[in-house]
């Protein structure tokens, strides 16, 4: 494969280069770096070539952010959000907050974003089950 063709996969793999946007949680430290670098002129052969084998394994489209289930503004980290709620907070805590997240996207949808917010208070309820079922409930 060539400098220019391994360059142009590359571009198509990070979906997010060059736009200031938060680290993709998909990728290590190293890609991230990688990725908020302007040009991919500034990479050496190497640096190019680990970074494509990094990012081949998840394929084409898989670091792009989607509005419900993985929100740009929540990938600045390694950790999800919603998991570091879960350490900090408790499993009860996030299971009720998740219900009560769902309740304001069902409550505000016809008057905001429409099938984008039924589609993430599902999104919430989904983890309020999948918490409920995890059988880790604080007494």
């Amino acid at each position: 494969m060539t400098r220019e063709q391994k360059e142009k996969l590359f571009d198509e793999l990070c979906m997010k280069k060059g736009d200031g946007l938060a680290n993709c949680s998909k990728c290590s430290e190293f890609v991230n770096d990688l990725c908020n670098r302007r040009s991919t002129s500034e990479f050496t052969d190497e640096e190019l070539d680990l970074a494509l084998r990094d990012m081949e394994k998840d394929g084409p489209g898989q670091h792009e952010f989607d509005a419900v289930e993985r929100p740009a503004h929540y990938a600045s980290t390694s950790i999800e959000c919603i998991d570091a709620m879960r350490e900090t907070q408790g499993v009860d805590a996030v299971k009720d907050f998740c219900v009560c997240n769902a309740f304001k996207y069902l409550w505000r949808h016809n008057s905001k974003n429409g099938d984008e917010d039924i589609k993430k208070a599902n999104w919430y309820l989904n983890k309020a089950v999948e918490l409920m079922k995890g059988g880790q409930h604080e007494n």
